[in-house]
């Protein structure tokens, strides 16, 4: 093939499985890596562009293995951000709120703040259905305290079907006070009304380059929470406007069935380089906890349904997200996929998946992981901005020392704006430190933090033959950094500017 080709040169390239970006010159051709030369070999005279690259570092293009990418997109363009900080009061967002409802009389307010917002605001607690009620009396509103609690007044209640406890499921936690209801709800997102296909379009052209191509990534997996979510999808891949790789995980059952999933015919991996089925995403259980934050079980399945799930997306080839945050949920979902392993013997080998598991695991079952040979998720930023940094919590070193690739989340919905950069999460891991401020033994080398987002999220999506490593005839999938992080100090990743993105050989974001 003789297309368009571009050579990188003056940089330093992460090239390979070697340990650190070394000198080398890049030629892209066809959207994929034509060659790796060292510096000055490169023929200047067949190629149509030359980027000089002056001193900069390249790395493979970042994989996000888990986020939200239309629900960040929706969440930013059509939520009120209620985030704390800037927000320190339950006071200041009331009041936020009530511009909001002055502002649109009718319909629905759905705000988005943060994990454990009772701790981070002066009355701490959570906003008071009776407070809602004040600030929109007869119009539903919702404050989401993170994804899974829910803050909803009177009328939200009832256009959820939430205002007769004895039928709801017992994975929904509700708390009440003397005047009955406050409006803390866990496990209801999934009954929140989801935008129209022509909203998430516009949310994701006006948001998707600025948040996640900004960011270094090129590819990732998403859960839509609509049909209208894929159909976006769909119309921006056929347009040729998605800026990055897409492979999807339709949310079983609250975009359909299993039984419908399976009637579509497709296994995992159907599409094409843009644009890909990636299987299913279901929930073995959900927050995990209250909507204070006290433990407990909201486990969704009973142990034969969820085998029976596993084995029957198994024996189709579709791979399963299994999202689960207790050490109990987790076990659950490995014995789960092993035994469907057992039974179906491998005659359409899918790597089932156990997303959070490299949060909340017990380290003790890193053995029953690998029987299973299910992939482990993790979301680095968790350690600060969701769980409070606790001895036996999100244990990479030990996990990765055992042979897991843990493949590297954002989980971005909106929650934590701020951390849905892969660099960030990479400074995390590296960076942690205990409640102490020392050195956490749960630290990863800096090389380990890169491949979490790269390489091994590729892993975990069945596509590190094609992506995640900077190779002749991969991909020419690449992020091109202002500084070196593997010479920086850990607190410094973060703050590294991501100079330039490329997909498939072509800048999609930063210089020009």
């Amino acid at each position: 093939m003789n297309g368009p080709s571009t050579l990188l040169r003056g940089g330093r390239v992460l090239v390979g499985a070697e340990p650190e970006p070394r000198p080398a010159e890049l030629l892209l051709r066809d959207g994929h890596i034509a060659a790796i030369a060292p510096p000055g070999a490169g023929n200047h005279r067949q190629v149509d562009e030359i980027i000089e690259l002056d001193g900069r570092v390249v790395l493979p293009g970042f994989v996000d293995g888990h986020c939200h990418l239309e629900l960040t997109a929706v969440a930013l363009e059509l939520q009120l951000p209620l985030h704390a900080p800037p927000y320190e009061s339950i006071a200041q967002m009331l009041a936020a709120l009530g511009r909001a409802r002055a502002a649109q009389p009718l319909g629905w307010i759905v705000a988005r703040s943060s994990f454990g917002l009772q701790n981070k605001v002066a009355e701490g607690r959570l906003p008071h259905r009776v407070e809602l009620d004040q600030v929109s009396p007869g119009q539903p509103m919702a404050v989401l305290a993170g994804l899974h609690v829910a803050c909803l007044n009177s009328a939200a209640i009832t256009a959820l079907g939430l205002d007769d406890s004895a039928r709801l499921p017992g994975w929904i936690s509700q708390h009440h006070d003397a005047n009955g209801p406050t409006g803390a709800f866990t496990e209801v997102w999934d009954r929140l009304p989801t935008a129209g296909v022509d909203d998430v379009v516009a949310a994701l052209r006006a948001h998707a380059v600025p948040v996640f191509s900004r960011s270094g990534v090129t590819s990732l997996s998403t859960i839509p929470t609509s049909a209208d979510d894929v159909r976006a999808l769909h119309r921006l891949a056929k347009a040729s406007e998605l800026p990055f790789r897409v492979r999807f995980y339709p949310h079983v059952p609250r975009t359909a069935t299993l039984d419908e999933v399976l009637a579509w015919g497709p296994e995992s991996g159907f599409g094409d380089e843009w644009l890909r089925f990636g299987g299913v995403k279901i929930f073995v259980d959900g927050e995990g906890a209250d909507a204070m934050g006290n433990r407990r079980d909201d486990t969704k399945w009973t142990q034969r349904e969820l085998y029976e799930f596993v084995r029957r997306a198994d024996a189709a080839g579709i791979q399963v997200m299994m999202h689960a945050v207790t050490p109990g949920a987790v076990r659950f979902a490995c014995e789960a996929a092993l035994r469907a392993r057992q039974v179906n013997g491998g005659a359409r080998p899918v790597r089932h998946r156990v997303e959070h598991a490299g949060d909340y695991m017990d380290p003790a079952d890193a053995g029953l992981a690998t029987r299973a040979a299910v992939g482990l998720v993790a979301t680095p930023h968790f350690a600060t901005s969701s769980d409070p940094d606790a001895p036996d919590f999100q244990p990479l070193r030990t996990l990765i020392d055992a042979g897991h690739r843990i493949i590297g989340a954002t989980d971005c919905t909106g929650t934590v704006p701020e951390a849905a950069g892969p660099l960030v999460n990479i400074a995390a891991a590296v960076g942690r430190v205990g409640p102490d401020g020392r050195p956490s033994p749960h630290r990863i080398s800096v090389l380990e933090g890169i491949r979490m987002f790269s390489r091994w999220s590729a892993l975990g999506a069945a596509e590190e033959h094609e992506k995640g490593t900077i190779a002749p005839g991969m991909r020419a999938d690449l992020v091109v950094l202002d500084d070196d992080p593997f010479s920086v100090p850990p607190d410094r990743i973060a703050g590294i500017s991501v100079d330039r993105t490329i997909v498939a050989g072509v800048t999609v974001s930063g210089a020009a």
